[in-house]
C-alpha cells in the first residue's frame, strides 16, 4: 500500500474504515452507519431493559454468499492503536448483544468486533464464550435485570440466549496492510457484472 493510501485510511474513522473493509471483501452488502441517517440510527439503536438508557451499535448491514445470504449483521468499531480500555468495553458490548438477542432483534443475526488492536489476549481464545457472555450480563446486571445482587441476576440469566451470543460473534483484528489486501475494484465490479447477469442479487 502506498504512503498517500496508507495515511488517507488513517484519517478516516473506524467506522467508515471497517465499512470499506467489509464491502471490499465483496460478503457483505448495503452497510450503513448509524452517523449515516436518522433512519440508520433508529435501526442501530436499542433499549436496556433497565435504567431507560438506550445504546446502538456502530454498524449494520446484510450479508450475501452461502452460509450467509440474507442474514444481518450490527458491529462495534473500536479504532484503537493499542488494546486500551477495550477489555472493558468489549464486555459491556457482549451484554448489549445479549439484550439485543433476548429482545429478538432483527438485525441480529452476526455480532462483529472490529477493531485494530488486539486486547485480552490471554483469554482470547475464550472471548466469544458463552461463559464469557454471562460474565459480561453478570457486570452489567442492573442495567440487564434491574438488580444488584449477583446471586438474582445469575439466576435470571438465560443460557440458551447467552450460547445464541457466542455463536453468533466475529472478533476481528485489522491492520492497514490488511485493509489494502482485498479484491480490486475493478475485479468486484467484474463479479458484480457477472451476478447482475445471472439475474443475482449484488
Amino acid at each position: 500500500m502506498a504512503v498517500g493510501e496508507d495515511a488517507h485510511l488513517k484519517g478516516l474513522s473506524g467506522a467508515r474504515r471497517a465499512k470499506l473493509y467489509l464491502e471490499s471483501t465483496m460478503r457483505i452488502s448495503g452497510a450503513y452507519a448509524n452517523t449515516d441517517s436518522a433512519a440508520c440510527a433508529k435501526r442501530l439503536t436499542l433499549k436496556w431493559p433497565f435504567g431507560g438508557q438506550t445504546f446502538s451499535f456502530d454498524l449494520g448491514g446484510a450479508m450475501r454468499g452461502a452460509p450467509y445470504q440474507n442474514d444481518y449483521f450490527c458491529a462495534e468499531v473500536k479504532n484503537y492503536q493499542s488494546s486500551g480500555d477495550q477489555g472493558t468495553h468489549f464486555f459491556e458490548f457482549l451484554a448489549k448483544c445479549y439484550v439485543a438477542c433476548s429482545q429478538d432483534y432483527p438485525f441480529g443475526d452476526h455480532y462483529m468486533w472490529i477493531t485494530w488492536a488486539p486486547f485480552l489476549v490471554t483469554s482470547w481464545a475464550q472471548l466469544d464464550s458463552a461463559e464469557k457472555v454471562e460474565e459480561a450480563v453478570i457486570q452489567h446486571r442492573e442495567r440487564v435485570f434491574g438488580t444488584s445482587s449477583e446471586d438474582e441476576a445469575r439466576n435470571q440469566i438465560d443460557a440458551s440466549i447467552a450460547k445464541a451470543v457466542s455463536e453468533r460473534l466475529w472478533l476481528f483484528v485489522l491492520s492497514v496492510k490488511q485493509e489494502g489486501l482485498v479484491p480490486l475494484a475493478e475485479w468486484r465490479a467484474i463479479v458484480a457484472a457477472e451476478l447482475t447477469r445471472r439475474g443475482e442479487t449484488w
